[in-house]
C-alpha cells in the first residue's frame, strides 16, 4: 500500500481515485457524509480537519491532491466520524462505509497493480 500512496496523482490514479468517490458517493448512507457536516461548530478537539465527500470531490476536480492525501482525506471522513459518534449507535454508517472504501482500495489499486506486475512478467 505504501507504494501506492507514493504515486504522483497522474491520469491513471486521477480516474481511480475519482472511482473510488463515485462508489463512495452510491453506498446507501453516504448522503450522510457528501456536506459540509452540519455540526462542523461542534468539531472541535479532537478534530483538527473537518471532511466531507464533496470537499474531496472538489480538491480532485483542482488536481490539487496526490494519492496519499485522498486516501488520508477519505480516511479523516471516517475517523472523525468514529470519534464524534462514538457513543450512538449511528457510528456504524461511518463503519460500513468506511469498509467499502477500503475494500474497494484494495482492489482498484492494490490488485490491479499486482495484476499488471503478473501479465508484464509472462
Amino acid at each position: 500500500e505504501s507504494e501506492v500512496l507514493e504515486r504522483q496523482m497522474q491520469p491513471e490514479e486521477r480516474l481511480k481515485c475519482e472511482f473510488l468517490l463515485l462508489k463512495a458517493y452510491c453506498h446507501p448512507q453516504s448522503s450522510f457524509f457528501a456536506e459540509t457536516p452540519h455540526n462542523i461548530r461542534d468539531y472541535g478537539e479532537p478534530f483538527k480537519e473537518a471532511m466531507w465527500l464533496d470537499l474531496i470531490k472538489e480538491r480532485l476536480s483542482e488536481n490539487v491532491y496526490t494519492v496519499a492525501w485522498f486516501v488520508r482525506d477519505m480516511r479523516l471522513i471516517f475517523s472523525n466520524h468514529k470519534t464524534f459518534y462514538k457513543a450512538f449507535n449511528f457510528g456504524q454508517i461511518g463503519l460500513d462505509l468506511e469498509a467499502e472504501f477500503e475494500k474497494n482500495l484494495k482492489e482498484v489499486f492494490i490488485f490491479c497493480k499486482a495484476n499488471e506486475n503478473s501479465f508484464q512478467t509472462r
